[in-house]
């Protein structure tokens, strides 16, 4: 027998010892290509949570994470709640707490954990939240940190919480959870307002890396945020979810799953359970063995369910695009080049089919008068864009009376002659618009100057009206035909007199009669 529990022993140090000589981390696979593209619970271990506060580097993680509170726990802007004494004392009765127990006089009045993928875009679990009827019941709070002060008493306590972090659901985009043999378990809720504050990019490409690292920001057992590092994927090969060992509680679920470099990897939906008289626990239990109450531990993740993600790129494609482009248009909008700059690494959505029905974000550029914006993103794509209308960026330059943003798109080789779905070209629509600058710029960089209206009125016509006595003689000096009459029957010296500009009418009359001007 001895011998055969050595043997036993053995074999498990030898298939330990091969098993960490196999934990090298694969490759990272790009993650920010196109949607679909392939691309060359409890304490595992020690409890490595930490305060997000002692954390470096993960300030704007922590401000995109938010955790969901029954409104009923919410008056005005506190924030009322017990703390993990009080409510283990409730579950397990007056037994002293193990050392391994932490947090204990923090609040505890988070339910599930949710994370920003655009400014108005939260995700989290399905089993959070699935429908506006459940979404109803609860606020979604930012800033839920150790840094609150929190003031108890006796039977509970309250955090005063800035009322600008308060957010609702406005809506239910998409979620999905029925149990969990689909093993598909998201939920992706619009909030009523958008947040300044710099949302998680996501994996779009490839798959996480077996053995790569990752980490969650959750509010465990319904505490303020902690930062969980410490942590590696252990099974990558589940079609829609990734095996990890973090320490997840109760209340980490929808929290986000990242990697070292801080975007999405997947949702932390679900962890390891032991069973205790009958009921499963994920987080704290009572120990007989001590008459005390200890967390949750397992050594390894061998032989127990593990902490498991669900795969951000199995969230709906239509949704991650919606995401990256409305960060991208938040960027332009807020003159944000740092976002702008991060959010670009998609830059296939630029010209995406999504793109393209939705609007074209070079028009969101100069309809915010945002020039840096809209070389970073012509940069970045060679399309000839046009609008529903089949118009092209210079319509859209000189309704915003941009001289600058014309030069640019002049110097990009856009034309302003081409027509659009109607037959108007940049040049008539300049004249439409009464914009003399814009039609001269056209003409300097080559555009045709015998161009006729709907109404048969070529560039005198329009000068006549307007009376700028030198680009009269600009255009007739380029050929313009100033006896030419419009559909009215009227010569540009006719549209001179209606106008009372005298000078005007007599300098078209000898250009009609091909006289030295």
């Amino acid at each position: 027998m001895k011998f055969y529990l050595l043997f036993i022993s053995f074999a498990l140090c030898g298939s330990m010892l091969f098993a960490q000589e196999d934990e090298i981390e694969a490759p990272l696979e790009y993650p920010f290509a196109e949607t679909g593209t392939e691309v060359p619970r409890g304490v595992f271990g020690d409890d490595d949570r930490k305060e997000v506060r002692d954390a470096e580097g993960i300030e704007d993680y922590v401000r995109a994470t938010a955790v969901m509170v029954p409104k009923t726990a919410v008056r005005g802007n506190r924030v009322y709640g017990q703390t993990l004494r009080q409510r283990l004392n409730k579950i397990y009765g007056d037994h002293p707490f193990d050392a391994d127990v932490r947090f204990l006089d923090q609040p505890t009045s988070a339910y599930c954990t949710g994370f920003l993928i655009a400014p108005d875009i939260l995700v989290t679990a399905g089993h959070c939240i699935e429908t506006m009827e459940q979404a109803k019941n609860y606020y979604w709070i930012f800033d839920y940190t150790n840094e609150l002060k929190y003031k108890k008493d006796t039977w509970s306590g309250y955090l005063d919480v800035d009322p600008n972090d308060i957010y609702e659901v406005a809506e239910v985009l998409d979620a999905y959870f029925q149990d969990l043999s689909t093993y598909t378990d998201y939920s992706v809720l619009r909030l009523n307002r958008k947040s300044e504050r710099a949302p998680y990019r996501f994996r779009t490409s490839g798959e996480v890396s077996t053995y790569s690292k990752v980490s969650t920001i959750g509010s465990p057992t319904g505490l303020p945020l902690k930062y969980a590092d410490n942590a590696k994927v252990v099974d990558n090969s589940p079609e829609r979810w990734f095996k990890n060992d973090i320490d997840g509680f109760p209340g980490n679920s929808g929290g986000p799953v990242f990697n070292p470099l801080g975007f999405i990897e997947g949702i932390h939906v679900r962890g390891a359970v032991e069973l205790q008289d009958g009921k499963y626990t994920g987080d704290y239990k009572y120990d007989y063995s001590c008459n005390c109450i200890k967390t949750v531990k397992w050594w390894s993740t061998f032989g127990t369910a593990g902490s498991h993600a669900h795969r951000i790129t199995k969230v709906p494609n239509d949704l991650l695009h919606r995401a990256i482009y409305e960060n991208i248009e938040y960027a332009i909008k807020s003159r944000n080049g740092d976002r702008l700059k991060s959010w670009l690494a998609y830059s296939w959505l630029l010209d995406h089919d999504y793109t393209n029905e939705r609007g074209r974000l070079e028009w969101a550029a100069i309809n915010s008068d945002n020039m840096d914006a809209l070389k970073a993103i012509m940069a970045k794509t060679e399309t000839v864009i046009q609008d529903q209308n089949g118009r092209n960026l210079l319509f859209y330059a000189i309704d915003n009376n941009n001289q600058s943003f014309l030069d640019y798109l002049l110097e990009k080789n856009i034309s302003p002659d081409q027509e659009d779905n109607s037959g108007v070209s940049p040049l008539k629509y300049a004249m439409k618009r009464s914009s003399q600058r814009s039609i001269e710029t056209f003409l300097e960089a080559g555009a045709n100057p015998y161009v006729v209206d709907s109404y048969g009125n070529n560039l005198l016509h329009w000068a006549a009206e307007n009376g700028d006595v030198q680009f009269i003689r600009d255009l007739v000096n380029l050929g313009v035909n100033a006896g030419s009459r419009n559909y009215a029957g009227k010569r540009p010296e006719d549209i001179a007199k209606k106008a009372k500009r005298k000078s005007v009418r007599k300098l078209l009359k000898k250009a009609r009669k091909k006289k030295r001007l």
